[in-house]
């Protein structure tokens, strides 16, 4: 088990998704919280609310990328480089994920498990954030390149609590 897993499984435990997990992780680097946001980024799990959609890892490393380096004010702008950041990401996870046969939920915690040597993961057709735990990991050792990478700074605060 990934030694971050070890951080994630009280959130794991309490219910929150893959793109939850995510922000979680950045909004605890930035020392802020934001019920709000973390409520939000629900509407992307399972695959945006069916295990054929868009694995949460993607969309919800792009959506923390975006809280980094996205306009949020009508006095803010974007950081300029943002769509080469959310498009390095994207292939990043599409390589990643390129063996599992696509980036849908339900594919790549099908992979996932197949690379673990398991039959599947997951309750009731769900995907199991811990089965998905490596690749979770992976995705936020990612970000954290990506933001090395694009000269972020992970800990300026949006002013939102």
């Amino acid at each position: 088990m990934h030694p971050l897993m070890l951080e994630l499984l009280p959130w794991v435990r309490q219910g929150y998704c893959c793109s939850q997990l995510l922000l979680l992780l950045l909004l605890q680097a930035r020392e802020e919280e934001n019920p709000g946001l973390v409520r939000a980024m629900q509407g992307l799990c399972v695959g945006i609310g069916h295990a054929d959609g868009p694995c949460g890892l993607l969309t919800g490393g792009a959506c923390a990328l975006g809280l980094l380096a996205g306009k949020g004010a009508d006095d803010e702008e974007a950081q300029p480089l943002l769509e080469a950041l959310l498009n390095d990401y994207a292939q990043w996870f599409r390589e990643r994920t390129a063996a599992f046969g696509g980036g849908s939920c339900d594919t790549v915690a099908a992979g996932l498990a197949a690379e673990r040597g398991e039959a599947g993961s997951g309750v009731a057709g769900r995907p199991d954030p811990a089965g998905c735990g490596e690749l979770l990991a992976e995705a936020w050792e990612k970000l954290l390149e990506l933001v090395q990478a694009y000269d972020l700074d992970i800990t300026a605060h949006t002013g939102q609590a």
